[in-house]
């Protein structure tokens, strides 16, 4: 029978360019640091500039540098089923157990804290794609003597080049999956694909599974990229950044209105969901508890047409803004909050002009005026992992009472960006993503 019992947050676990680990991220943020880089700074080995290649363009990004898979993997032969994204995610969840205080609960199992079945498991993802070093030799061998690729042969090289169990490294419910076999968890398991808003939607999925009974605790996560070499081949739907003056570290600006573009960056976000009853059971420390979730989607005119551009647009898509708005005045309709007390707002605003007034609009029409922070000046897109990061920066907000500065740029008026940290006078902060097809979800935390 479904119950009711208010859902909390007691773990942050997260690997990002400007700290891993909850403490490391949230004291980045607070010291106005900056995750983006060169390219060429990168330590995975994946796509680089040329030596002496001008860095702009689409060689500017935030890399996670000081990431070590094998510090976090176990056992370490799961590491080549593993891909960067999956790597990263499995990190932050063990980051996000050790700071619920889980650690000697899990593996789960019947005589220990955590009952494997009553243990969930849900994260975001996105598409995963392939180094294209790993398909060299097998391209090569499709080859004919004019330089040719027969499609025919592809077959063949790939059982003889291809270790059977590549796939597995590129699954997007491979998060969920390796998360779920390290943890013993046998309750709900589930991944969902749907861009940024992909972390938000799997703790709404995750607040459904504790609220009817089914499980007591839940890792929810996401885990994503906007610089691998693959994606790096398809940016036509963002504006790609250039570096006509200012610093490189300076390159993503959410809502500057002189911002020339999105700069791509890569991380993973976990966090460890509980009833409240399982939290006080056990003596854990909550750090914020979900008052309400809402997606809504309005699809878009690129949607509509099928035509996104990369060019520069600062006007807002309507469309995308009511469904930011909507789903807003969900949650303080749920919640019985009003918009005036609110006092942080966790921004998706990335560096896109249109996507940015978008949002800043839809916050202001809902009568919302209250600080805001944009992670992304530091960290950059990190696609699927986008909406996570700001539900976790929210998350350690409250738990910090302090909202956290946003490295300082010009900023779109009526947009309430601090330039030092400041103390958090109020007990909710709104975290907003959303979509450029449409898809938009709000999660208000409280204190």
């Amino acid at each position: 029978m479904p119950r009711e019992d208010d859902v909390v947050i007691t773990g942050v676990g997260i690997v990002s360019s400007i700290g891993i680990g909850p403490e490391a991220y949230f004291q980045g943020l607070l010291e106005g640091r900056s995750g983006v880089r060169s390219l060429g700074d990168r330590t995975d080995g994946d796509a680089s500039p040329a030596e002496g290649e001008p860095i702009d363009g689409l060689w500017i990004g935030a890399p996670v540098v000081d990431f070590e898979p094998k510090q976090y993997v176990r056992p370490r032969k799961a590491l080549k089923v593993m891909c960067r994204e999956i790597q990263m995610g499995f990190a932050s969840a063990h980051l996000a157990i050790e700071h619920a205080g889980l650690s000697d609960s899990i593996p789960a199992s019947d005589d220990g804290g955590l009952r494997p079945e009553r243990l969930g498991t849900v994260y975001g993802g996105e598409i995963y794609f392939s180094p294209p070093h790993e398909l060299t030799e097998t391209i090569k061998q499709c080859m004919d003597d004019n330089g040719n690729v027969v499609t025919g042969r592809l077959g063949d090289a790939a059982r003889r080049e291809i270790m059977p169990l590549w796939m597995l490294k590129y699954l997007p419910n491979m998060p969920a999956c390796q998360v779920g076999i390290s943890i013993n968890a046998r309750g709900p398991n589930n991944s969902l694909v749907l861009g940024d808003v992909s972390g938000p939607a799997a703790l709404l999925e995750a607040e459904s599974y504790l609220q009817r009974g089914l499980a007591d605790a839940v890792l929810v996560g996401a885990t994503g990229t906007r610089i691998s070499a693959t994606r790096l081949n398809y940016r036509h739907d963002a504006p790609i950044p250039h570096l006509s003056d200012g610093k490189i570290e300076d390159a993503s600006r959410p809502h500057d209105p002189q911002s020339s573009g999105v700069v791509g960056g890569e991380g993973a976000v976990s966090v460890v969901a509980e009833t409240l009853s399982n939290a006080e059971q056990r003596g854990a420390t909550v750090l914020a508890k979900v008052l309400a979730t809402a997606s809504r989607f309005v699809p878009t005119d690129a949607m509509r047409t099928g035509q996104r551009s990369a060019e520069i647009d600062p006007t807002p898509d309507r469309r995308a803004t009511r469904a930011i708005q909507a789903a807003i005045e969900s949650v303080l309709q749920r919640s019985n909050v009003a918009p005036e007390s609110i006092g942080l707002v966790v921004s998706h605003a990335v560096g896109d002009r249109q996507v940015d007034s978008g949002e800043a609009q839809a916050v202001q029409a809902a009568g919302i005026d209250c600080p805001v922070v944009a992670v992304a000046a530091s960290l950059g897109h990190l696609g699927a992992a986008s909406g996570m990061a700001e539900i976790a920066t929210g998350v350690l907000a409250l738990a910090h009472q302090t909202v956290p500065p946003t490295r300082f740029q010009q900023v779109s008026e009526g947009v309430r960006l601090c330039q030092q940290p400041q103390p958090l006078e109020s007990p909710y902060v709104l975290c907003l993503s959303h979509t450029t097809e449409g898809s938009a979800m709000a999660v208000l935390l409280g204190r």
